[in-house]
C-alpha cells in the first residue's frame, strides 16, 4: 500500500504568491488526474537557483481543475479523498509530526 506526504509549500504563479497543497510524488489512483508537475522556481531574486530535477507536485481544486489547490480550499481535497477510496494514516501522521517535519498536513494510502 503506498503512502504519500500532504504538505503546503509557497508558489509564485502570476506574479501572486499562494500556498499550495502539494504531494510527495505522483499517486496511484483517481487523485493523479488531480495531480501536475510545477517547477520549483525561485519565489525571490533572494534565492538560489533551484535546479529543474525538483519539480514539485502540485494539486490541482477539484472542483475547478484549471486552478492550484490553496490550502485555505482543503476541504475539497478531503472530500475527493475520501469518497475515492484514499485513507488518512493518523498514527503516521502524529507520529512526524513530533518531529517537527515543515508544512506537513498529513499522510494518506490508498
Amino acid at each position: 500500500m503506498p503512502t504519500y506526504q500532504l504538505s503546503t509549500a509557497i508558489y509564485l504563479e502570476n506574479e501572486q504568491y499562494k500556498k499550495i497543497i502539494v504531494i510527495n510524488e505522483n499517486p496511484q489512483g483517481n487523485l493523479q488526474t488531480l495531480v501536475k508537475n510545477l517547477p520549483n522556481k525561485k519565489n525571490s531574486p533572494f534565492q538560489s537557483n533551484i535546479p529543474c530535477s525538483t519539480c514539485i507536485h502540485g494539486i490541482l481544486n477539484p472542483n475547478n481543475t484549471s486552478e492550484l489547490l490553496c490550502f485555505k480550499d482543503i476541504a475539497y481535497l478531503f472530500t475527493f479523498l475520501s469518497t475515492n477510496g484514499y485513507t488518512i494514516q493518523y498514527d503516521l501522521t502524529k507520529i512526524l509530526l513530533k518531529s517537527q517535519i515543515n508544512n506537513l498536513i498529513c499522510y494518506i494510502s490508498i
